[in-house]
């Protein structure tokens, strides 16, 4: 053996050996799956809440452009509709991503319910109600200070509307749903197993039965809960979404800072290398982090003001994953020509599906999985495209996301979609041409091992 070949084969031992179980661990995990389902469930509203926003916020500033052509004045014209109906393009927006905290509260429930073969249904109500009183302020003057500073407490009670400020079951309120998912449906389980609940006999319908068996629990779990929110409101000032999110802050920071980034997508690409599904695993903990700042920079949006948040999930699907997770797009461009007949008839069979962003045909049929030749590449190319990506939009130079638009959208398109900036389809193209410069030495390196493999076989053959 040599010594190049040693040192592959401890390289790929070394990652089955430490990544695979921790891998396999996390991806079992019941509360880390529940999450990720939860977040799942939320996907709905982003998208629709993104089409609502791309609507709202054609880019064009009316004080710039001059009307010098039809595209231009299809611009103006599409900015005045936006401005004349505003407020019934908000609506929507406000129903779906604007509320979309309590449906991953009902969503983490419910997947956490049925891990443990419980009523899911029943635990979902009690998450929904609870999340929905830990949301509201309880004292009248916290309640008008949240609306409006001038608001006595009887006017506030005049409009019930807005008893619950809408950005708490928003962005703002995502990890406090998480925490009252788990936590809520922990709690019913706990009272089922010490059977502290209400017993109906055999020939009620199930359905009843149910709703009985959720009134202790859901009792505990408000008790509880709004017995919490009224300490921290009374000891803070604040309500607990607020207390949670202050806490989280160096956490979201970390997150969204360069090195985040990259930490995270090594992680991720490790993890494919292995044969699991690094995406999924890494969503688990980190996806309600991207999902969280896409909808805080929408809120942003839709209230006037400009996006904050860099990474997020717009963000590593259109501009870091080109193509897919390690962004094999370009990998994918130079398997159509490569000399070697097994890639380039896989490079056929996977270009249509890498240009929606789908690239298991080229993670499992290169294959990259176990494949030292292609690790450094695999790993590399994502964190050289955040890193291009994450100094633009640091530097305003392209904006950044704040649009769910579904990842199977091609990624120059996606990403001019998810910040309403054309440059950023210029931008994924250009990162494109420099991943094709990254994969080729790899590339060439692999087929010419492949090549040697097919000219041995076909000198056995004709022997």
């Amino acid at each position: 053996m040599s010594k190049e070949n040693g040192v592959m084969a401890n390289f790929t031992s070394l990652l089955e050996e430490k990544l695979v179980p921790i891998g396999e661990k996390v991806s079992s995990q019941r509360h880390l799956r529940a999450i990720r389902d939860g977040m799942v469930a939320a996907t709905p509203l982003t998208l629709l809440g993104g089409a609502i926003l791309i609507i709202s916020s054609p880019p064009v500033d009316l004080n710039v452009i001059q009307p010098t052509n039809f595209f231009y004045r299809f611009l103006i014209a599409w900015k005045k509709f936006a401005m004349a109906y505003g407020m019934e393009l908000e609506l929507p927006f406000r129903m779906t991503m604007g509320i979309m905290a309590l449906f991953i509260a009902i969503g983490v429930a419910y997947s956490l319910a049925k891990s443990y073969k419980m009523d899911p249904i029943g635990s979902l109500v009690v998450s929904a109600v609870t999340f929905l009183v830990v949301s509201a302020p309880s004292d009248l003057g916290v309640m008008s200070s949240l609306i409006n500073e001038n608001m006595t407490g009887a006017e506030v009670l005049k409009n019930q509307s807005i008893l619950i400020p809408s950005q708490y079951l928003g962005a703002e309120g995502i990890f406090t749903a998480i925490i009252i998912g788990i936590v809520t449906t922990e709690i019913t389980r706990l009272l089922k197993d010490k059977g502290f609940v209400i017993k109906m006999p055999d020939s009620v319908p199930p359905a009843i039965t149910a709703s009985f068996e959720s009134i202790i629990p859901m009792t505990v779990s408000v008790l509880l809960f709004y017995g919490i929110s009224l300490l921290v409101q009374s000891k803070s000032g604040m309500l607990i979404p607020q207390v949670i999110m202050k806490g989280l802050q160096p956490i979201v920071g970390a997150v969204d800072s360069l090195g985040g980034i990259i930490v995270i997508s090594i992680i991720t690409q490790l993890l494919w290398l292995v044969g699991l599904h690094g995406s999924s695993i890494v969503s688990g903990a980190v996806g309600v982090f991207e999902i969280g700042n896409l909808a805080n920079n929408a809120d942003l949006i839709a209230a006037g003001k400009a996006p904050i948040f860099i990474y997020t999930q717009s963000f590593r699907a259109f501009f870091m994953i080109i193509g897919g997770a390690g962004a094999t797009f370009g990998l994918v461009l130079l398997l159509l020509r490569s000399k070697s007949s097994q890639l380039r008839n896989l490079g056929k069979l996977a270009i249509v599906p890498s240009i929606f962003n789908i690239n298991e045909p080229v993670i499992f049929g290169v294959p990259l999985v176990f494949n030292p030749v292609l690790a450094i590449p695999f790993i590399l190319v994502q964190i050289v495209n955040g890193t291009i990506t994450y100094g633009l939009m640091k530097g305003n130079i392209i904006r950044k996301t704040f649009a769910n638009v579904p990842w199977t959208t091609p990624a120059p398109i996606g990403a001019a979609l998810a910040t309403m900036d054309f440059k950023a389809f210029f931008l994924v193209l250009i990162l494109l041409g420099i991943d094709v410069l990254i994969w080729y030495p790899f590339f060439k390196a692999y087929e010419r091992q492949l090549l040697k493999a097919e000219n041995e076989q076909l000198d056995n053959e004709i022997s």
